[in-house]
């Protein structure tokens, strides 16, 4: 598994040159944040971002935002949510300042990306698991961890899934523009 996650980041990275925008993190910075947080960091998990630049990394995620007429869209055919993956500092933040993230770490799931277009959803994995699946939470559909969870919506199967999807930041107009689509089709 921690092989294949290797290969997916790599991949990622030669498929994508313009991904620069990332910092690899340090132990000592994983050593900073609480051990309340620290300790529901997988040990791959600190192996990926101390390994990779993947830091403050710029990515697009394909994403329906809930629009109706992308709900049956495949993967490859939805414009990108762009954010950009967290660092220690950040996964801790939101695990212990930010709803829900301090609802969620009850449960062993960490944010890896916010949605930084809203106040509190976001992408979040169950980092103890081997290779866990990516999903979304909405901030505002549910009020405890198995509510939050129960509404989510499943981004990827699995994390080496997450990283063959995502891509380069995209801005949502170019996509629309490309795919001939104005507002009113949305």
């Amino acid at each position: 598994m921690l092989g294949e996650i290797k290969n997916n980041t790599e991949n990622l990275f030669k498929a994508y040159p313009e991904l620069n925008t990332g910092v690899k993190a340090s132990m000592s910075e994983y050593k900073n944040i609480k051990w309340s947080v620290r300790r529901k960091i997988s040990k791959w998990y600190l192996m990926l971002l101390t390994e990779y630049p993947l830091c403050g990394l710029d990515i697009g995620i394909p994403f329906n935002y809930g629009w109706e007429s992308l709900k049956n869209k495949e993967i490859a055919e939805l414009p990108l949510l762009n954010t950009k993956l967290n660092s220690f500092d950040d996964i801790e933040f939101d695990a212990t300042e930010s709803f829900p993230g301090f609802e969620l770490i009850k449960k062993g799931f960490i944010c890896i990306a916010p949605d930084e277009n809203s106040s509190g959803d976001g992408f979040y994995i169950k980092a103890k698991e081997k290779n866990p699946k990516v999903i979304y939470i909405y901030h505002d559909c549910g009020a405890n961890s198995k509510e939050l969870i129960g509404y989510s919506q499943l981004i990827a199967n699995s994390f080496t899934e997450f990283l063959s999807i995502i891509k380069p930041p995209e801005i949502i107009d170019d996509w629309m523009s490309r795919n001939n689509l104005t507002d009113s089709d949305i």
